[in-house]
Parts: C-alpha cells; structure tokens; sequence
C-alpha cells in the first residue's frame, strides 16, 4: 500500500461507516427516555442557496455558520460565502490559490469566538476569519512536532489565542497487526517544540489488516466539540459525555443514549466493508484520473477477500455519531445512523447545566451545519447529488411521532 494510504482509507470508512443508513427489523435499542414530541424542520424553508443567483452552483459545502444579526457563511474548498439574510446580499472570502488570503484545500471550519476558523490542509495552516470577513491572522503550524502529521486536525481556539489540534500517533500500515486504538490527545500548538497537553481520550477503534487499514465496523470513536469556554468529548465506549474547561477539568456529564445492538452485525457489517472499500476504489481512481495521487486501480473487493474476513466487527453500535456547538452554544448529539434508517434523533443539551432541552428529529441524508434559536441550517443534496444550504423552522410534529 502507498504510504499514507491508510489513513485516507479509514478516513473514507467513517464517513461510510458512521454515516450509514440506520436500522432495519434485525436491529434493537433498549430503552432510554426519549421527548416523545421531537421537533422537526418544516418543509418551508426561510433560505435555500439554490434559488439565490450567486449561489445556485455551491460545489462542496465543508461547513456553515450562522453569524450574528443576520449573516449566514457558508464554506466551501477553495472559498467562504458571506450572506446577508435580511437584503439577500453575498459577498467571497477568499479563493482557491497559494497567495496570502487564498486557500489551496479548505480541509473543515470551525466557530471561533471573533469568527472562523479555516483549516488549509495542504499548505499546513490555519486562517482565522472575523464575522464581517476580515482576514484576523494566519498561522503555518509545519514546525508542530505533532505525533500524527497525516491526520492531525484543528479543533478550537484556545482563549489565550493559540490552536487546539487532536492529535494522535502515526501508524504505518506494515507496523501494525490486528486490533487496537488510535488515541486522541488535544495539544496546544505554539512557538517552539512543545505541545502543552489540554486533554487526552481513548480514541478511535482500528484494525490494521495484511492490505488494509481502517476503523473497526461499528467501531467506537472519540468525537469532539467547543464553545467558547468549553471543551466537549465524547468517547463512545463510555456512558457519558465529558464538558471540559480549558484547564482541561471535567465540569459536568451529559449522559448518552444505549448503543444499538445488532442481532445480525456480521452480516450488515460484511455489507457495509465492502461497500466502503469500493467507494474507496472509485474515489482513488477519479483522484488517480485528475493526477493528484499515482493509484493504479483494480483490486476487487468482496466478502471473500482475506482481510475482511477477519475484519472485527461490534455487535453493539456506538450511542452517537456526530457532536456539534450551535450559535447559541448549545450541544447537538446525534444518535448512530444505522444501515437502512432514513431519519436521526439529534438531542439538544445545555452543557453547563446538563439538561436536556428538545430532541429534533431529521432527515437521515441531512447534514446539520448550524442551528440558532429554532432555525437549524442543513446541507442537502439534490436529485442530481448537487449540494445545496437550506435554513429551515424547527416545529413540533402534529400528533405521535
């Protein structure tokens, strides 16, 4: 396998795994308290970038925000769209080049308390971006000895101004055997050679097999999220959520659902490998055609295939895929989407408190980017698999859900 390989292969099986389509007749829950009036988005959508003449074509929408008063930004790869809600008004931040307010790659964004936070993978920086567009600062952080240089990320602003990455170890294929754990340590990158550590989790699950590598099929995962004064993890294995202050002190527990256990895992889980690794096959194959990666096409992939057959896979599904901080610094966790399950459950927490405010339930193809108040913004794919953002009004569902 072509070094570095690995890590785009495990990356590409939890976007396939964790995202998966949700649970049929062969899979139950045991029971937990649930709102039993979900609030859900209503048909009419108040914005929806389609119909907006400056950006009816959106090619990739990484993330989006909303801003305060009644601005809406909207990340794509290579540039950031700024709305204006009220006017209709757009303007660009940015665009694809190596210049000084330019991005080759926009990897993710995150909120910031000023703005945005723009990660540009392969010029190994980060661009912090305010409200109105302004261009704050930029910072290379190539001279960072972190441990996992392939898949290290950016998670937060630091309030004293530095960068939180989750780290980790690199793991070359051929160095590794079977099952194990890939950590997730939150370091501060700074000047000079250390790393202040702010927390450390267990990670991810991953299976490093004689070809391939990449993560466990309903493995469990470590997921992260902040707010301005808060740090939140969840590691999946564990039957809450840990609401972190920047001292890295555990400041209060946000339960977490029961994982959903499968009484024909193996089964679904062949299925779901399988899939993935073509879907990994095709993706290398258009990267190959466009020149970006020397792959040569043609392994086949089947349940027969000797790494998959000993390929672990959990009886029992992590509780939640997905954490994300809202506009209102409320926390979204959203319950593991299964093979087959067309809709999610997202609860809605106030962390300081750790109370739960409202389940919404949603669409399971949606991407929830932002909510604000009771207006939630989606990322949707049309018919022609073309990505549009819509803002849509939470409303409670008439009669039973």
């Amino acid at each position: 396998m072509y070094p570095g390989w690995h890590a785009a292969a495990a990356f590409v099986f939890v976007l396939v795994a964790c995202g998966c389509d949700g649970p049929g007749p062969e899979a139950s829950q045991a029971p937990t308290a649930e709102d039993p009036s979900p609030l859900r988005p209503s048909n009419e959508s108040t914005f929806d970038s389609s119909e907006h003449p400056d950006l009816s074509e959106l090619l990739n929408i990484v993330a989006g925000f909303f801003l305060p008063d009644t601005g809406l930004a909207l990340v794509e790869r290579g540039e950031i769209h700024l709305v204006d809600l009220s006017s209709g008004g757009t303007r660009v931040v940015g665009r694809k080049g190596e210049g000084p307010r330019e991005f080759g790659h926009i990897g993710r964004a995150t909120r910031t308390p000023q703005g945005i936070l723009v990660w540009d993978v392969p010029r190994r920086r980060v661009a912090l971006i305010a409200h109105d567009g302004e261009f704050l600062r930029s910072e290379g952080y190539a001279h960072a000895p972190l441990q996992d240089f392939m898949s290290a990320y950016p998670v937060a602003v630091h309030p004293d101004g530095r960068i939180i990455f989750r780290d980790g170890i690199y793991r070359r294929t051929r160095d590794y055997d079977g099952r194990t754990w890939n950590p997730a340590t939150y370091v501060a990158v700074q000047d000079g050679d250390e790393l202040p550590i702010v927390a450390q989790a267990k990670g991810d699950e991953a299976y490093y097999g004689a070809r391939r590598s990449g993560s466990v099929v309903f493995g469990h995962r470590t997921f992260e999220a902040a707010s301005e004064d808060r740090l939140i993890i969840a590691e999946t294995d564990r039957g809450s959520i840990a609401v972190l202050d920047w001292s890295g002190r555990e400041v209060a527990k946000i339960p977490m659902p029961a994982g959903v256990r499968l009484s024909a895992a193996q089964e679904m889980g062949r299925q779901v490998l399988v899939s993935t690794w073509e879907r990994f096959e095709e993706f290398m194959k258009r990267a190959a055609e466009s020149g970006r990666v020397p792959y040569e096409p043609g392994n086949a992939f089947d349940a027969s295939d000797p790494d998959f057959k000993d390929w672990p896979i959990n009886e029992v599904a992590p509780a939640i895929d997905t954490l994300l901080i809202d506009f209102d610094a409320r926390l979204w966790a959203r319950d593991y989407r299964l093979p087959g399950q067309d809709s999610v459950t997202w609860r809605v927490w106030d962390t300081d408190q750790a109370q739960l405010l409202f389940t919404a339930r949603m669409d399971g193809e949606d991407v929830l980017l932002d909510a604000r108040g009771d207006l939630v913004l989606l990322r949707r794919v049309d018919e022609f698999d073309v990505p549009r953002a819509v803002v849509s009004q939470l409303t409670a569902a008439p009669g039973p859900s």
